[in-house]
């Protein structure tokens, strides 16, 4: 039976459905109006789905985890390396002479490509893997991966062939992979990220409305945990409209807004376990 510690922030034990048909039935002796009645089935229909989103997303984070550290550390010192590089290649244009000056340009912009693409790779198969999103928006983030990664190969073909003769063709191309290929994948990764944390949102929700029904928490403690649900749903609802944004910095910038309101709600629900936890030392205590 799942107690009120496992519906803090991190729960780190397994889950199963949280137990809700007695909560939304009536008692046998209580006459209810058929508007009422109507209620307690709608209520039961978004548990039921609550439930049903989240079911399998614990086990898959967890199965994962350590694939997404892995990730997620080499993802940064590739890109570190990639820093360094286009620091070098820049110093050494800067070195170049007019003959040499296309060249070299050329040289480098194949050399950060390739490390790119390389990346690309890696991330591609990290998205496949990661766990609490939609077929939808992980299905949209690889194909646009997988674009940029087809429009890079054919710029280092382009490269290897001597397709770009002078430098207002290779900035061209420089401009084609921001503006068409690599804007429509930090759009497309941007939504995956939204559609995961509302994946997140309705976990804790979840878990902590277990709480109420099988954790037994302390009398005090009840309303805290109802405010951190109401919380985290009025947060959820804020999520929704994000999918509908096509600008990747309004999309960027809220997500961002919404990500630190959620903490808010999050410390609410970690001041709650906190809250049971004291009372139910104290009184042991007695």
């Amino acid at each position: 039976m799942p107690g009120f510690v496992e519906a803090k922030v991190g729960y780190q034990g397994e889950q199963g459905p949280p137990v809700i048909d007695e909560t939304l039935k009536p008692a046998p002796e209580v006459q209810m109006s058929e508007e009422a009645l109507l209620e307690i089935e709608r209520q039961k229909a978004v548990w039921e789905k609550r439930m049903g989103d989240t079911k399998g997303f614990w086990a898959g984070y967890m199965n994962n985890r350590k694939n997404t550290a892995s990730y997620k550390e080499q993802h940064l010192l590739r890109r570190e390396k990639r820093k360094e590089k286009r620091l070098a290649c820049r110093a050494d244009i800067r070195r170049a002479n007019r003959d040499s000056l296309l060249p070299e340009s050329m040289r480098c912009f194949r050399a950060t490509l390739t490390m790119e693409l390389e990346m690309l790779r890696k991330e591609q198969q990290y998205v496949e893997s990661i766990a609490g999103v939609t077929d939808q928006y992980k299905t949209a983030a690889i194909f646009h991966i997988h674009n940029l990664m087809e429009a890079i190969s054919t710029v280092i073909s382009a490269i290897d062939v001597g397709v770009y003769s002078n430098k207002e063709d290779l900035l061209e191309a420089k401009v084609n992979l921001e503006s068409h290929y690599r804007l429509s994948k930090r759009m497309a990764l941007a939504k995956l990220r939204v559609d995961r944390s509302k994946t997140w949102l309705n976990h804790l929700v979840v878990r902590l409305h277990s709480v109420l029904i099988l954790g037994g928490p302390e009398e005090e403690v009840v309303p805290k945990i109802e405010e951190a649900i109401a919380c985290l749903e009025q947060k959820e609802a804020r999520i929704f409209p994000l999918f509908s944004l096509e600008d990747y910095s309004a999309l960027d910038s809220q997500f961002r807004q919404v990500q630190s309101e959620i903490k808010f709600c999050t410390e609410m629900a970690r001041k709650a376990f906190m809250l049971n936890k004291e009372l139910e030392q104290a009184h042991d205590e007695l």
